[in-house]
């Protein structure tokens, strides 16, 4: 009984049980009103209003969420009437289609929230030409379709906004979970880049940092997102303070557990005959643990308890660490570089041991989080105006979409296909805004939708009761939600579960099985031929751009770090925005290298030297944030020639550098000539200045080698080749 109960809670407290048991209700609650009122009929334009509902939902407040479904009643209305109205009229329902599209991908430059009602409007849009064409001799009343659609979704509307009044945080609560469990995934990648065995793939190893880095960037950016909605808005929710406290504590560790103080093959080699970077290891695995730990607890609304086993291993590391400190059998700058590996160490461990009480924390003096949503009427203006040129990814994303669904409007007319609107619709989510992701997105639609076929053909035959298949379509609606985010075919299977289950009700869905493969079919090459052929975004040829962006942000990011080393170390809004810009270009460098591999090979760098420029620019990174980690005010000691010197000429490298990616051009940068760390102790500088000397010499050992990845990408002017 009570594993049962463990069980269950683990269950409410997963990210998707709350979305699924609304889609659940929502789903039951019109299939038994149809049925107890004997309007079967109803039943599909109801459903389809739910689904694209559920699909314009935002985490929003009760308050939030009640605008934004007003917005987007408002937008369905307009958008279902305008279908009805045109639909007699190919040509001028044609302009119309392609307008609208366009208009609604533009309109999701304005924020998150409106982007996703756009997108829903959309699909909304196809959703009333199904239901249109099911009785185009005019048998219904005119607004029969828009009104059933506009009744789903006030339907689950209404649910959504229950819930977020009775589970007030529970958005807050679940995205500052992710985080942390993100973050226990980095932590314990990262530690294995510290245990010291010969022959390992340390590339490997790096590269699988350097995308997990990404995924938890990702996280954390969504997390802000909803934070500025609990903890910033001018009346904060009740008991978002906590969550606000665990974020900037998630902030700081993963600013610590990113930090690099010496190159780890070195640390490796240095003390392979000894247990100290085990040690190191050990704990850093304990604190990943505790980072999930700590997650689950802020899921389940439970008491986090930390535990002794950190404090243990750390006690044994700090014994570790002075019987090297004492032997003396290493190089000095070594020592020192594992005396900050340990200092660093325990700072984290501090802090995690104090995450079971928010309120203890460290106060943020600055706890302002940065908002990029416009705010005003004219600040929403600007922002669409700087969208329209060919330039922007949304302008171009824009048009391939309108096209192709004109193109698909065109072609359903021309061939007179039966159920052809499914073409359009596969289109809208198979075609994303670049080749990588429209192509991946193609190969699960298709491979999702013969499944549900082979699925939905098989259970149709072995239960024909309609109560069984009913009991199928509030199932495979809840599975759809569930999956959509992170196993898309799974998730088309599902919804092409529903949708033929639905159509069975009404006569035979075997009849639609081979239609609907072929609209699969046919939109699916509408998305990808829109995606190559208009104004088309290669990775391949913008990722030195992402490379430059990733070393500006950096450099930004270091000055803003030796800034507060002059004036006194602060978590302010300046700081946090530079040390969350640079990070947020190493995820997109490395997102953009990933999608190149899936490009045709005339539009790539060479693969191997992009993925050595990505470790090269994320270790960069890593020596950037160890300064930003041991930040302590010592105005004398940053003034020291031996610190202004090395800082100038990094800055110079890095901004000569990034100039040369973004014209792909060669470029030369001198290594380093600085001696200052080792004649540190002989200058009599603080500790802190030492490590300051330290950091900046393994900086800008690194610039050689990125000046001379970034001359192997550079391009003949001549022959325009590599």
């Amino acid at each position: 009984m009570l594993n049962d109960l463990v069980y269950l809670r683990r269950l409410w407290s997963h990210d998707k049980t709350l979305d699924s048991l609304k889609v659940a209700l929502a789903f039951a609650g019109v299939v038994g009103f149809c049925f107890v009122t004997g309007h079967e009929d109803w039943l599909i334009g109801l459903i389809l209003g739910i689904i694209a509902a559920a699909l314009a939902e935002s985490p929003d407040r009760v308050a939030g969420r009640m605008k934004a479904l007003l917005v987007t009643l408002l937008c369905f209305g307009v958008t279902s009437v305008s279908v009805r109205l045109l639909f007699p009229f190919p040509w001028l329902f044609a302009v119309g289609l392609a307008l609208s599209t366009f208009t609604y991908v533009m309109l999701g430059a304005l924020g998150e929230r409106y982007a996703t009602i756009a997108t829903a409007s959309v699909i909304l849009a196809i959703y009333t030409m199904l239901g249109v064409a099911q009785h185009v001799d005019n048998t219904v009343p005119f607004l029969h379709d828009p009104l059933l659609l506009l009744a789903g979704t006030c339907w689950y509307g209404g649910i959504s906004l229950v819930a977020a009044a009775i589970f007030g945080n529970r958005p807050a609560s679940q995205v500052v979970s992710q985080v942390f469990l993100a973050l226990g995934r980095y932590l314990a990648l990262k530690a294995t880049l510290l245990e010291p065995v010969r022959g390992r793939d340390v590339k490997a190893l790096r590269l699988a940092l350097a995308a997990q880095n990404g995924r938890l960037v990702g996280q954390m950016n969504r997390a802000r997102q909803i934070l500025l909605l609990w903890a910033q808005s001018p009346r904060p929710a009740n008991g978002a303070r906590p969550f606000l406290q665990w974020y900037f504590l998630a902030q700081e560790v993963h600013e610590r557990a990113s930090s690099a103080h010496h190159p780890y093959e070195a640390l490796s080699e240095a003390f392979s005959r000894s247990d100290v970077l085990f040690r190191c290891q050990r704990l850093m695995s304990l604190q990943a643990g505790a980072c999930t730990r700590l997650g689950q607890a802020i899921a389940q609304g439970d008491v986090f308890d930390y535990g002794n086993d950190g404090a243990l291993a750390l006690q044994e590391l700090e014994a570790a660490l002075n019987h090297v400190q004492t032997a003396g059998q290493q190089d000095k700058a070594l020592t020192n570089a594992l005396a900050d590996l340990c200092r660093n160490l325990r700072t984290i461990e501090l802090r995690l041991s104090h995450a079971g009480q928010p309120d203890e924390l460290e106060v943020i003096s600055d706890s302002t989080l940065r908002d990029a949503d416009p705010q005003t009427l004219a600040e929403m203006w600007r922002r669409l105006r700087q969208q329209f040129r060919p330039s922007s990814r949304r302008f171009r994303h824009g048009l391939r979409l309108s096209a192709a669904l004109t193109a698909g409007y065109a072609l359903l007319n021309l061939l007179d296909l039966p159920q052809g609107y499914w073409v359009l619709l596969t289109t809208v989510f198979v075609c994303q805004p670049n080749f990588s992701s429209t192509w991946l997105r193609l190969g699960q639609r298709i491979g999702g939708t013969v499944a549900g076929l082979l699925a939905t053909t098989l259970f149709i035959s072995a239960f024909p009761h309609p109560l069984a298949q009913l009991a199928l379509v509030v199932a495979s609606g809840v599975a759809f939600f569930n999956f959509r985010a992170e196993r898309y075919s799974l998730a088309t299977a599902c919804i092409t579960v529903l949708v033929l289950v639905c159509f069975n009700q009404f006569g035979s869905s075997y009849a639609l099985v081979w239609p609907r493969l072929l609209d699969t079919l046919l939109g699916s090459l509408l998305a990808i031929a829109a995606v190559a052929f208009i104004l088309p975004e290669w990775h391949g040829k913008r990722v030195h751009h992402a490379m430059a962006r990733s070393l500006s942000l950096s450099a930004i990011y270091l000055s803003e770090i030796l800034s507060q080393y002059r004036s006194g170390p602060r978590d302010d809004l300046p700081y946090r925005v530079a040390r969350r810009d640079a990070h947020n270009a190493d995820a997109e460098l490395s997102s953009t290298l990933a999608s190149m591999l899936t490009e045709p090979d005339r539009y790539s760098l060479p693969p191997d030297a992009a993925y050595r420029f990505l470790c090269a620019s994320h270790t960069l990174l890593g020596y950037i944030s160890a300064l930003g980690a041991h930040r302590e005010q010592d105005t004398a000691g940053l003034q020291l020639a031996e610190i202004t010197t090395p800082e100038a000429r990094i800055q110079q490298g890095l901004a000569q550098i990034a100039s040369a990616l973004a014209t792909r051009s060669a470029v030369i940068v001198p290594g380093p000539v600085s001696t200052a760390p080792a004649h540190a102790l002989e200058l009599g500088v603080s500790e802190t200045a030492q490590r300051v000397m330290r950091q900046l010499s393994l900086i800008e050992g690194l610039l050689p080698e990125l000046a001379e990845l970034t001359s192997g990408f550079a391009v003949d002017t001549q022959t325009g080749q590599a």
